[in-house]
Parts: structure tokens; sequence; C-alpha cells
């Protein structure tokens, strides 16, 4: 008979144990909730870049244009060349220009002076470093 009592017995927890027992549950589900949330994000992450191709064609583009751009700076040097120059030397468009440029500036690969002509930009330390790195002029 005891050994009856204690396979199907109810035996009262107290309340330490229910809270307890409680919480383990409950957190249980949160993490199990989270990473269900996070594998539904990283699913639509995936299938907007596979919707978005455009995306990375626009990025390409940036990216040779901004590169376009640190060329013809570091082409100039001590000069500094003007955003109007840049873009007749170098074919890309004046918006196109200013928002390299922007993005140069940003990453202090360049610094605008302002002169009588206007805005001058001259390669930062940070910005002949990079250039050196990646061998774009020997000259620098």
């Amino acid at each position: 008979m005891g050994i009856i009592k204690k396979l199907f017995g109810s035996k009262e927890k107290s309340e330490d144990e229910i809270k307890a027992e409680v919480l383990r549950k409950a957190t249980e589900h949160m993490n199990a909730s989270s990473e269900a949330e996070a594998a539904s994000l990283d699913a639509e992450a995936t299938e907007k870049q596979k919707s978005f191709p455009a995306y990375e064609n626009v990025d390409k583009v940036k990216k040779k244009n901004i590169r376009a751009v640190l060329l013809e700076i570091a082409e100039k040097g001590e000069m500094g060349a003007l955003p109007i120059s840049i873009s007749d030397k170098t074919g890309v468009n004046q918006q196109d220009t200013a928002s390299a440029l922007a993005f140069l500036n940003k990453e202090n690969y360049v610094e605008a002076v302002n002169s009588a002509t206007g805005f001058k930009y001259y390669l930062t330390a940070a910005g002949r470093k990079y250039c050196i790195s990646k061998e774009f002029n020997s000259a620098i």
C-alpha cells in the first residue's frame, strides 16, 4: 500500500515550490517565444534581400562613385578638389558626387575647407592611409 501511495498519491507542494515552478515555466515559455520570434525575423530579412535585388546594384554604384571621388581627390593631392571639378573629371553627376563626399567626410577620409572658390576637399591622414592600403595612388 505504501508503494501505491508513493506512485499515485498526491503530494502537496509548498507555496515556494509552486512559485518556483510557475517562474520556471514562464521563463521556458518566454525563451521559446523569443527564439521563435528571432527565427521569424531572420526569415523575413532573408526574404526581403531576395525580393529587392535592386538595392545590391545601388550599393555597387554608390561604392563605385565613392571610390572614383576618393581617387580624384587623391590625385589632386595638396591642391584640393572642388566638387564640381570632381564631378566633371569622374563623370559622376553632381548629386552623387555630393553624397559620396558627404559619406567620405563623415568617415573622416576627407575634410572640407571653405575657400574663396567654394568648399575644397582634401585627404585626411586616414584617407591617405586607406588610399595607400588600396594602392590607389603611389604619389600620396
